[in-house]
């Protein structure tokens, strides 16, 4: 009597035996840390239940990310072209390539402007309240 699962079994061990050290995960380049929003708020969690959202955004040449605000911390990374943040609270000016990753100030007007003849493609990905605003117009 043949045993089909010996057999698939015998296969899976093989596979996990041919199987090349090269396949194992590798950490590509040196680790981001960020302690702190642009602003240089403590990075701090909302407390309680958490919806994660991931979107990516393209900004065309010329474009603007209009005057806004978020309640939570969110995190950026630029993946192409470059932008410039302007805190319209604190007046400070940063300018992020793509690369580049920054943890949004919480709770103070900011604004944006793509620099360059190259589109922005971001990476933003917010930790809030489940059905919670995440981003706040200035002027809605």
């Amino acid at each position: 009597m043949q045993r089909p699962f010996a057999s698939v079994a015998l296969v899976i061990a093989g596979f996990a035996l041919a199987t090349p050290a090269a396949a194992q995960p590798l950490t590509l380049g040196t680790p981001v840390t960020i302690d702190a929003t642009l602003s240089g708020q403590p990075i701090r969690p909302p407390l309680g239940d958490l919806r994660v959202t991931i979107t990516r955004t393209e900004l065309p040449v010329g474009g603007r990310l209009a005057a806004h605000k978020h309640p939570y911390p969110r995190l950026v990374q630029v993946q192409a072209g470059r932008l410039a943040i302007r805190n319209l609270d604190t007046g400070e000016n940063r300018e992020f390539k793509a690369g580049d990753w920054l943890v949004d100030a919480v709770d103070q007007w900011h604004e944006g402007v793509v620099l360059g003849e190259e589109p922005v493609r971001l990476l933003t990905i917010d930790q809030a309240p489940p059905g919670a605003t995440v981003t706040v117009p200035r002027n809605p």
